[in-house]
């Protein structure tokens, strides 16, 4: 029986109620690198091992069978898209998957969005062009710093002052450098069902001791990579920062909610405004009112967003502070795989 399952192109695994896997075939196991008495949760992303999981295994116990489409982790930790059937085999478990792989890198490579494109030339050609030069430059302040101090005149604590402030701005570019890495298509994207309010507490956290925040929220949920969420978030509560900065009493006021299909993150600022000719101008690439800004943070911020069929919207007075919104799409997954079912 296990011989002829050895030349199937479908991976089957075996396992008993407690998911320790008690059968593989050769497909499984180069698919997989999974052996037996292994834990069959191994390969499944962290959002489905206990919700999903538990309760494919109830529909199985009720004598029916499960299939449809699943992304899983291979034997290198990357995502797999696959067509599963998960059905009872006598006392245990089985899990039936068909690499899909091949097929949708075919369409990627067909249908890649202008979106991927952007973020893959706003990482290399910017992290690989500026990178070296500003490590380099902080290195030679450093030595500068020290030759202040050997130099010891009066002028000394001043000049050592003015140097670290410089040391201040450059360590700066490199965090959005290091962002842009992040949150490009250079690095792999992990999708999970993320709570918005979570993140943005998370984030706000770092700055509370920077202005007033004033948060109200409701527990809404959107499936996408918990750190480009964060990115989005923390970039515009920055320029809401910024925004403030110099003001006796400097407020954020934060609402999450949900409208239809959507998560709505609002984040209005009580700041100097933007004029409207400016505020046509503030997703664009490179644009920036400040000197020290890179003009970077903002732009990046939508593209990502709109990679997620979401969007981003500014309005704003001068003299009377700005508003942003990101609807994001909320999460679409079925109830299988993000409730407990009580079948």
């Amino acid at each position: 029986m296990w011989d002829f399952l050895d030349n199937l192109n479908d991976a089957i695994l075996v396992f008993d109620k407690n998911k320790r896997v008690k059968r593989v075939n050769k497909m499984a196991k180069d698919l997989f690198d999974i052996k037996i008495n292994s834990d069959i949760r191994k390969i499944l992303k962290r959002d489905d091992k206990e919700v999903f999981l538990d309760n494919v295994l109830k529909l199985s116990d009720k004598g029916e069978a499960y299939s449809n489409f699943m992304r899983f982790l291979d034997k290198d930790r990357n995502l797999l898209f696959s067509w599963l059937k998960v059905f009872k085999w006598k006392d245990d478990y089985a899990f039936e998957i068909f690499d899909l792989t091949p097929v949708e890198n075919r369409a990627e490579g067909i249908t890649d969005s202008s979106y991927v494109k952007i973020l893959k030339y706003m990482s290399i050609g910017i992290a690989h062009s500026i990178r070296n030069p500003i490590m380099s430059a902080g290195g030679m302040l450093g030595r500068v710093k020290s030759k202040i101090r050997d130099i010891g005149s009066e002028d000394s604590e001043k000049l050592i002052k003015y140097v670290e402030i410089v040391e201040k701005s450059l360590y700066r570019i490199i965090s959005i450098i290091a962002n842009i890495e992040v949150v490009s298509n250079s690095l792999p994207v992990k999708l999970e069902r993320v709570n918005v309010c979570n993140v943005v507490e998370s984030v706000v956290k770092r700055y509370k001791d920077s202005a007033e925040f004033n948060i109200a929220k409701k527990d809404a949920y959107v499936y996408a990579d918990r750190m480009h969420i964060g990115f989005v978030v923390e970039e515009i509560i920055r320029n809401a920062l910024d925004a403030t900065e110099g003001q006796d009493s400097s407020k954020i006021d934060i609402r999450v909610s949900e409208e239809g299909k959507y998560v709505v993150i609002d984040i209005i600022d009580n700041g100097r405004g933007i004029d409207k000719d400016t505020l046509s101008l503030a997703t664009i690439p490179f644009y920036s009112t400040k000197p020290t800004n890179m003009g970077v943070g903002l732009s990046l911020a939508k593209f990502i967003i709109e990679g997620y069929h979401g969007k981003i919207s500014i309005e704003s007075k001068e003299g009377e502070g700005s508003k942003v919104t990101i609807s994001i799409p909320s999460e679409k997954r079925n109830k299988m795989r993000i409730e407990h079912l009580d079948w």
